[in-house]
């Protein structure tokens, strides 16, 4: 698995500032907030990619690694299983 850099704002406030509020992308504002919380539960956090499949998170604490996919919805199949393409990938890993 490789660890990816990515960037996420503190402030929305400052989103908005520089985007906008015509281009509200309500999945990648919750992205940016479950990011900060793993952050504030005291976790050390990654972006991991397994082949072409990005991992949202990866995160590192006293349990040990856990992986995290975010995502607005997942009531659409096509959606549910793009999403846990990404953890199955790390499963098939050796």
């Amino acid at each position: 698995m490789k660890i990816l850099e990515k960037y996420y704002i503190v402030d929305i406030g400052m989103r908005y500032m520089l985007l906008g509020t015509q281009k509200i992308d309500a999945g990648h504002i919750l992205e940016n907030v479950v990011y900060l919380e793993l952050l504030r539960r005291g976790n050390k956090v990654f972006v991991g990619k397994v082949d072409h499949f990005e991992v949202d998170f990866v995160v590192q604490n006293s349990k040990g690694i856990e992986y995290y996919q975010v995502a607005l919805t997942v009531c659409d199949e096509k959606t549910l299983q793009r999403e846990l393409r990404h953890l199955q990938a790390i499963q098939e890993l050796p």
